[in-house]
């Protein structure tokens, strides 16, 4: 009795550094995740840059920076996915978000970031980035109305996003947050496809290992809780995209 209390109380210490270690990174780190500033500030987009300004381009395995590392660039995606983290203390890693095109990171050195908090890494060969120096953000950024209402926007979205992300994480069990991750995918693709059974195809860019560690949990208890999901006939997990039964729709 004393040993399983003991164990329950241990695990339940370890669920809370956890939670506790991703709440003062997020509190410290923002992206630019699903909001379309790409085409705003990406001197691709400029004629007067365009012409100077190659991509960078990256392997699967390529580190775009370190944890540690000295901030002065923003990075936009325009091709791959980079898998944004950082290492705890005891060596461990947290995996905060993976990006994909139009996606932009390293921002931080707009608020005065010296340093960088977390790393960045090519998960996809062929990923290739457009880097924007602080100098030239602001050049770009001067007097772009469009880009300041999008940036007030993003701000409150993304609080609330975080706060979402802070109870799901702390106070809900693995399946819960497993199924809450789903609901999210659904609620950001706009190009959900309506089904005329009522059903709904949401694309996932994810892997399943990918989706375990944004969720805390394991690939392999990420796949037998899935299995669970497609038994009970609530969704339908295929390459790319899921299939969102009825019976799961009811339940949102």
């Amino acid at each position: 009795m004393i040993t399983s209390f003991l164990k329950l109380a241990s695990l339940n210490y370890i669920k809370f550094k956890k939670v506790f270690l991703f709440i003062r990174f997020m509190n410290n780190y923002w992206l630019f995740e699903d909001v379309n500033l790409f085409s705003l500030i990406c001197p691709h987009k400029y004629k007067k840059y365009a012409s100077d300004h190659p991509f960078s381009h990256f392997n699967k395995g390529e580190f775009i920076y370190f944890q540690g590392d000295m901030s002065s660039t923003i990075f936009l995606v325009n091709s791959g996915k980079i898998k944004i983290g950082f290492i705890d203390d005891s060596g461990e890693e947290y995996v905060m978000a993976y990006l994909k095109k139009g996606d932009i990171f390293g921002e931080n050195i707009l608020l005065n970031e010296t340093h960088r908090k977390e790393f960045a890494l090519a998960v996809e060969s062929g990923t290739s980035l457009c880097s924007v120096t602080l100098n030239q953000a602001e050049e770009l950024l001067r007097g772009n109305q469009s880009f300041s209402t999008s940036i007030y926007k993003f701000i409150g979205l993304k609080l609330k996003k975080i706060q979402r992300r802070y109870q799901i994480m702390l106070f809900r069990d693995t399946r819960t947050r497993i199924i809450e991750f789903i609901k999210d995918l659904k609620d950001d693709d706009q190009d959900a496809l309506n089904l005329l059974s009522g059903e709904i195809v949401v694309k996932n860019p994810f892997s399943q290992n990918e989706i375990a560690k944004l969720v805390g949990t394991s690939r392999s208890t990420f796949n037998i809780i899935l299995n669970e999901l497609e038994r009970e006939d609530l969704l339908l997990y295929q390459k790319g995209q899921i299939l969102l039964k009825n019976r799961f729709l009811l339940d949102i």
